[in-house]
């Protein structure tokens, strides 16, 4: 297997409906790796699918799962539905990330658990 072969692979990219996920989850399908994509809207995930089954790509080596990366039943899907689908996991990718846009104070305790838990915790 070479540098840029992921055959038998599986990949797990949360944040993969639009961007930086997006490109990746359609990049590492093209190299052959199964995939598990993710976000919170359902129509970026369809995108992201569409993508992916444009380059030929079969949909069986495609699961996705929707929901906020910082709930822990969204979580717990991700690795056990891309287990129960694809038999293991190899590369995980933790790519989601957003901004706190509560009550703008970017400086708040509030801020800093937000941003922990979608970059860190999740």
């Amino acid at each position: 297997m070479s540098a840029s072969d992921f055959s038998g692979k599986v990949v797990i990219i949360t944040g993969s409906s639009s961007g930086i996920g997006q490109a990746a989850a359609v990049l590492f399908s093209k190299l052959g790796a199964s995939v598990t994509i993710h976000g919170r809207s359902e129509e970026g995930i369809q995108k992201t699918k569409d993508l992916i089954l444009e380059t030929g790509i079969p949909k069986e080596r495609i699961h996705s799962v929707q929901g906020d990366i910082t709930d822990p039943i969204v979580q717990k899907a991700m690795i056990e539905e891309t287990v129960k689908n694809f038999g293991r996991i190899d590369i995980l990718i933790n790519n989601a990330g957003g901004t706190f846009r509560n009550d703008g104070n970017q400086r708040s305790m509030e801020a800093l658990d937000f941003c922990l838990n979608i970059t860190l915790k999740a």
